[in-house]
């Protein structure tokens, strides 16, 4: 049961992360596997064994989410945009209770100010810049041509270093950024593409978009671990007021969801609906994070 609810979560966190406006890592906190995870990133050339054994169902349920139910998804959001928001909001605020257990919490290596000003201020902080953010309405750039080349190979690789860091920093939607700079439906053609041609072992196509994703790969595998590692510092030696700060991000994270959605969604039936699918949501994460 433990390793299928791990997988679980994988898929929920890898769904998230195609998401616009949805958190990955805010996701992952709200499920309790967060820090586990950031240290068995950190910690893989230290603990090998130990630590594949801690990533694989959750990369399985990633790739899983990433891959089996990107189309799905899309679907979803078109077809019942306030219902499927709503359910992802439950997610989040599934994990409330627990990620303010841990705010709580003292620790005999946490450094954190002891004052409560100190504390409410990270956590109005991130509040305030988060719903700011979300409330700035950014227009979504033009589409880039991919190409081979020294500048557009570092330029993809300064990318997947900056889309890890949003996968794993709570609170940021790395597919919203990649949406606004032009970057989302080449990188997503690129991958399905690559995919397609995988299942068909055209090996033509698989060697041309493999070399021109290879930086951006090279770039995620950097930024999960220099992120991870920043994460992990600021948990093991601040955790009161990161948490502070994560608790911010997550009640500011209605607006990031809800603000792009049209008035025209918002009606009693979709309102009714997308209580239903909310609590069903909270109640999956709470039996999640005890499995």
């Amino acid at each position: 049961m433990d390793y299928l609810s791990e997988i679980i979560k994988g898929v929920l966190i890898g769904t998230a992360n195609i998401l616009p406006g949805v958190s990955g890592g805010t996701l992952a906190i709200s499920m309790g596997v967060y820090e586990r995870i950031l240290h068995a990133l950190t910690h893989l050339h230290k603990e090998t064994k130990k630590s594949l054994t801690v990533l694989f169902p959750y990369i399985l349920g990633i790739i899983g989410g990433i891959v089996g139910l990107s189309f799905t998804m899309e679907y979803l959001f078109d077809t019942w945009p306030l219902e499927t928001n709503l359910a992802f909001l439950g997610l989040i605020f599934g994990g409330l209770p627990g990620v303010l257990r841990r705010a709580l919490r003292t620790g005999p290596k946490d450094r954190s100010p002891s004052r409560l000003s100190s504390l409410s201020a990270a956590f109005f902080l991130t509040l305030v810049i988060t719903t700011a953010l979300s409330l700035i309405k950014g227009s979504e750039g033009q589409d880039v041509v991919l190409g081979g080349g020294l500048f557009p190979s570092i330029l993809l690789f300064l990318i997947g270093v900056m889309s890890a860091g949003t996968m794993v920093v709570p609170g940021i939607s790395g597919t919203m950024i990649l949406m606004m700079i032009g970057y989302y439906r080449p990188l997503l053609s690129a991958v399905n593409q690559t995919l397609v041609a995988l299942i068909l072992a055209d090996f033509a196509p698989l060697l041309e978009n493999g070399l021109l994703l290879f930086p951006f790969g090279l770039g995620l595998m950097v930024g999960f671990y220099l992120f991870a590692l920043l994460m992990e510092t600021l948990f093991s030696r601040y955790a009161r007021i990161t948490y502070c700060a994560v608790l911010g991000l997550m009640l500011a994270s209605p607006i990031g969801i809800l603000a792009g959605l049209p008035g025209s969604c918002f009606t009693a039936g979709a309102m009714a609906v997308g209580g239903f699918c909310f609590f069903a949501a909270l109640g999956l994460v709470v039996w999640l994070e005890h499995t």
